[in-house]
């Protein structure tokens, strides 16, 4: 009997997966963007004044 790879098995899973963690990724990544770029804009608001 031909044993068969994990991934062969669960590719539809390991897809899945893989493509839930991508957008998560980018999700906090643009988290991460956004708060910086506020933090940015404050201390910019502060040295103006």
């Amino acid at each position: 009997m031909k044993s068969t790879s994990w991934i062969r098995k669960n590719w539809l899973l390991v897809a899945g997966v893989s493509f839930i963690g991508v957008h998560l990724g980018t999700y906090f990544i643009q988290r991460a963007a956004k708060q910086s770029v506020k933090s940015q804009s404050v201390g910019k608001q502060k040295s103006i004044e």
